[in-house]
């Protein structure tokens, strides 16, 4: 596919995070003066035919002027923003990212898109661990998110034994430069002082 044809699918940023080890709001931290929330969205719109945001507060994304989808119920975490995204996404097909991903890499996510509709989950797995927030979602998948929600069983990781998954291996990203940074993720100041002395 050409990388400025747009996929049949629907990408989510989440941005519904309490960001309590970063004190602040993480989508909103800024990096070569721009937001990480629209750094993000640049990405994902330029990969995906449809775009939304997954946030209790959409009063702070009216400005990017992108759908913003809201929790039912607080305090389920990240599962919730799937459940949310997967039954509003107009396509079968979702990939969810986390916000505080400042270096998306928009050939990689199209590269993951291959392995779907095959296989319920695809995840990429680095040798630190697998990406459960940068992967894709069928809608298959809701069934098995309600199930675990109504259980209280709230980690993404979880879904795996109800769901097919394809973990794409580091060795099968090779393509890619700097894998680590595409992937790095900002939790606490102590990283995000890291990546801006990049």
């Amino acid at each position: 596919m050409e990388p400025d044809v747009k996929l049949n699918a629907t990408g989510v940023l989440l941005a519904g995070g309490k960001s309590s080890r970063m004190k602040k709001n993480k989508a909103l931290l800024k990096l070569e003066d721009q937001p990480l929330v629209k750094r993000s969205l640049a990405v994902l719109q330029a990969v995906f035919a449809e775009v939304l945001i997954s946030s209790n507060n959409p009063e702070l994304y009216a400005r990017y002027e992108v759908p913003v989808i809201q929790d039912e119920i607080l305090n389920r975490g990240p599962l919730e923003g799937l459940y949310q995204g997967l039954k509003a996404a107009t396509y079968d097909k979702v990939f969810f990212v986390a916000c505080d991903m400042p270096f998306l890499e928009a050939g990689l996510i199209r590269f993951l898109a291959k392995w779907v509709p095959e296989y319920d989950i695809v995840v990429p797995r680095l040798q630190s661990g697998p990406h459960p927030l940068h992967a894709f979602y069928h809608r298959r998948c809701l069934p098995a998110i309600k199930r675990n929600l109504e259980a209280g069983c709230l980690k993404v990781s979880d879904l795996g034994p109800s769901c097919s998954v394809r973990y794409v291996e580091e060795t099968e990203l090779q393509a890619f430069d700097n894998l680590s940074k595409v992937f790095c993720n900002v939790n606490t100041p102590e990283d995000w002082l890291a990546v801006l002395k990049e």
